[in-house]
């Protein structure tokens, strides 16, 4: 039960820390878009601990870079894909800095687990440290399933809103345009920003394609396939958003009492860990201290 909760604690002390360095980041870059300027993490100011922890990782990620590690290649490759799919602020960070976040969170979890913990064992520190390595990236993950979620939730209500407007006599940038500017979501957000791409010249479905190799989301990629194949053909596009909304909806309500069966195996964590020992302790606690004393009932 103690290990238990040490792991919790660190757990939790270090996804505080990464989490503070990307709101940093975040911070920092929405103040200089609206100067005008797009940053990266490299071009961070060194300004409290959100600064100086991406500073650091990004001068360990640019020194990691010069050699080829194939390890090191592969993870880059996958972290590119799931900050990428975060957008802003998190697409800034390049895969490298990110590695260094990584390594910096490692060594905080070993300080932590020495310092406050007291632990001194080596083995345990080794495995602590990897522990470490790996909570931004899994935080980062956690994202990305977050934001794919909020996306497919979303997804039948923006499909639906696009038919009926379509159906009343818009073209589908005008409905899109409309939508955009009424709603509000993580899939809202990337139709605005393939709206902006049009807007600088690129095709329409240029655009839907960049947006479904960048969310890289088989729902949504089903979606944009269809939206070019109608776009190409010339084809209405109404019937077709009204079969992919009613489509998604009913696997919508499938996945809502899919997350509704598993309520109960979730649950049994919580309640093996947390209210099975109070239970023990209160029924039990007193016979022990009974044994203890010498008191035989």
């Amino acid at each position: 039960m103690q290990i238990i909760i040490i792991s919790v604690l660190i757990c939790a002390v270090v996804i505080l820390a990464a989490n503070a360095g990307l709101v940093f980041l975040r911070d920092m870059q929405l103040e200089k878009r609206l100067k005008g300027k797009l940053m990266d993490a490299s071009e961070v100011q060194q300004e409290g601990i959100g600064g100086n922890i991406l500073s650091v990782a990004s001068n360990i990620g640019a020194f990691l870079e010069k050699y080829d590690i194939p390890v090191l290649k592969q993870m880059t490759e996958k972290t590119k894909i799931n900050l990428s799919i975060l957008g802003d602020p998190f697409s800034k960070i390049k895969p490298y800095s990110f590695i260094g976040i990584q390594l910096l969170s490692a060594i905080g979890v070993v300080i932590f687990s020495i310092l406050i913990l007291a632990f001194y064992d080596a083995i345990t520190l080794l495995v602590l440290g990897v522990f470490g390595f790996f909570i931004p990236q899994m935080l980062v993950k956690s994202k990305v399933k977050a934001k794919h979620k909020a996306i497919f939730r979303q997804l039948p209500d923006v499909l639906d809103l696009l038919t009926l407007m379509v159906e009343a006599g818009l073209d589908f940038g005008a409905a899109l345009n409309k939508i955009i500017e009424s709603e509000q979501g993580p899939l809202i957000d990337e139709f605005f920003l393939s709206q902006q791409e049009i807007k600088l010249g690129k095709s329409r479905v240029a655009a839907l394609n960049d947006m479904a190799e960048r969310l890289s989301y088989l729902p949504l990629n089903t979606v944009i396939n269809s939206l070019n194949l109608a776009f190409k053909t010339g084809g209405s596009i109404a019937p077709t958003l009204r079969i992919l909304s009613e489509q998604f909806r009913v696997e919508r309500s499938q996945m809502a009492e899919k997350m509704a069966g598993e309520a109960p195996l979730k649950l049994m964590a919580p309640l093996i860990l947390l209210i099975f020992p109070t239970i023990f302790i209160i029924i039990f606690g007193p016979i022990v201290l009974s044994f203890l004393h010498g008191r035989y009932w």
